[in-house]
């Protein structure tokens, strides 16, 4: 029998504890809930000026949030990117990689006619029956190829690199016409 009244006192306890816990946690919610906007400590963490500053940022970022744009692009727009003449030269190198060209074309008396095309940075040697980029290669002549692609024959004449852009040419690579000998 002692037993029953020492369960039923310990089922009691934790009860009571579990009750005065939730009180405890409420009230505790319930002071961290009403959090006043003007801390009284904000004059001794702050100087006026940086909090200033930061009513200002924090202002101007509400001010961007509300504007309703009239325009398609944001004026506002942060990532403008900035081209250095690195990112020229790299931008027409790519260009310059990415074109089909005929670089040269070796016609013999006697032997293979071949023809040298650049595509992607690479030069390949190729004769007459081999495929490349654009079709397949019918016959090659001094200066341009004849290629078939579905069914139609082309031309593809000799090309020579693309002169690079007046912004990112160097000093050195000036014609001598235009150098003086001082």
């Amino acid at each position: 029998m002692e037993e029953k009244y020492l369960k039923d006192l310990v089922i009691a306890l934790i009860v009571i504890l579990l009750i005065v816990l939730g009180v405890k946690c409420n009230n505790l919610y319930s002071k961290i809930k009403v959090v006043p906007v003007d801390s009284k400590y904000e004059k001794l963490a702050l100087s006026d000026n940086l909090f200033n500053q930061i009513q200002n940022i924090e202002q101007s970022i509400q001010d961007r949030k509300e504007f309703v744009f009239t325009v398609k692009k944001d004026p506002l727009e942060q990532n403008l990117i900035v081209k250095t003449i690195q990112d020229l030269e790299k931008q027409w190198r790519q260009e310059v990689e990415n074109m089909v060209r005929l670089e040269s074309t070796i016609v013999p008396e006697v032997g293979k006619k071949r023809a040298a095309i650049s595509h992607k940075g690479k030069t390949e040697l190729y004769t007459i029956g081999d495929d490349f980029k654009y079709g397949v290669i019918k016959d090659i002549r001094q200066g341009e190829i004849v290629y078939s692609y579905k069914g139609r024959d082309n031309i593809l004449t000799l090309q020579k690199l693309p002169d690079k852009p007046e912004a990112i040419q160097d000093d050195s690579e000036i014609s001598t016409e235009r150098k003086y000998n001082w």
